[in-house]
């Protein structure tokens, strides 16, 4: 998958990732379905994603044996910042630990699954050169 392709899929992809929080705030605005600053997480979530891919992708062009190596540290690491993250927002703010959960797993679930979909296309794609 080229870098311009998996551009256009991932701003598509957050496009979609992000109508069902809006439609939650649209819909149920005196609910605060979402955690305070839900949209600066998922504006951090989709940072990370891009680069933990492009760094992945390049490492998988530049060594085709450490492409399988590429796409498991760019998960160990993702996870490992996200982690981070949380612990760094749960000390920082009050928030309902079930609603924080919800929103935290939404998005790194879905960004997760984008960004392995992505990779493996690439080790896909490796195996007809």
């Amino acid at each position: 998958m080229s870098i311009l392709k998996f551009v256009l899929y991932f701003i598509l992809f957050n496009i979609l990732l992000s109508v069902a929080p809006l439609l939650a705030e649209i819909y149920y605005p005196g609910q605060a379905l979402l955690i305070p600053r839900f949209w600066n997480m998922f504006a951090v979530f989709s940072i990370i994603t891009f680069v933990i891919y492009i760094l992945a992708s390049w490492r998988m062009k530049v060594s085709i044996k450490s492409s399988g190596q590429a796409l498991l540290a760019s998960i160990a690491v993702k996870l490992l910042l996200y982690m981070v993250i949380a612990f760094v927002y749960i000390t920082q703010n009050t928030v309902d630990p079930v609603k924080f959960v919800i929103c935290f797993f939404y998005l790194y679930f879905f960004h997760t699954v984008f960004e392995i979909y992505c990779l493996l296309c690439n080790l896909r794609n490796q195996k007809f050169k």
